[in-house]
Order: structure tokens, then sequence, then C-alpha cells
């Protein structure tokens, strides 16, 4: 029996939280590089936000390693500059769950219309990190 695969987009100022040793957002990129049935999907966009983010609080060069390193373990996919980074990675990826902070992401309203366009459902990181961690 395979295990099924579970496609995930973290948006940038999760992805930038990681890096700068935020617990939940750490938990949540933990859980995703241990589990292979786990795919994360990013975009360029997306990552040049997080890279941003990084630059800011930890330096150039430990940005330029947090990219490398994020890099190897994405699905890196393509989408229109104009759209929002995360949902567009979400939709272009086929991804289940965004993990964000970002209340135009999160809110109840904004769940019913993302699922309306894409079947995805937005998690803040402790809620993934609830969801999956007794799974793995």
């Amino acid at each position: 029996m395979s295990v099924p695969t579970v496609r995930v987009v973290v948006d940038s100022e999760v992805l930038a939280e990681d890096a700068k040793g935020e617990k939940s957002a750490k938990m949540a990129m933990e859980i995703i590089r241990k589990c292979q049935w786990i795919v994360l999907v990013a975009s360029t966009p997306l990552l040049d936000e997080a890279q941003k983010m990084v630059e800011m609080e930890l330096g150039m060069e430990l940005a330029k390693k947090w990219r490398v390193s994020t890099e190897s373990v994405c699905e890196i996919v393509d989408h229109p500059k104009r759209d929002h980074p995360a949902l567009a990675s979400a939709y272009m990826g086929n991804a289940q769950h965004i993990i964000s902070r970002d209340q135009r992401l999160t809110s109840v309203k904004a769940g019913v219309a993302i699922r309306a366009k894409v079947e995805t459902s937005v998690k803040r990181p402790e809620a993934f990190v609830n969801l999956f961690e007794n799974i793995i």
C-alpha cells in the first residue's frame, strides 16, 4: 500500500520564521522535511520574498545559504508575477495545504473564497503541526 502524497505551500513569512528559529514555524518545517510523502511547493517569487525577510534579520550570507537549502527540498512552480505567491503556488502546484499567518488568507471568509477556486486549506503553523505531528 502506498502512502498518499501531501503537497504543502509555506508562505514567505513562515519560511523566514523557520530560518530565524520561531518554534511553530520550525516544527512545521521539520515535519515537512522529515516526511518523504510531503512535498514542499514554492515559486521563485515566494522564495524571493522569504529570502529578503531572512536577509533583513540574519544577513546576506545566511539568507543565501537558507535559499540554497530550501530550494533543494522544494518543487518549484511558475505563476504570473501579479499573483499572490502562496496562493498561486498552491494553485499551480496542486497543494492541499498552505501554511500561513497572513490574516488575508487565514480568516473564515478567505477560506471560503479560496476553496471556491483552489482545493486547499490555509492553516497557521500551529494548526499544521497539530494535524500532522501525531501522524509521523
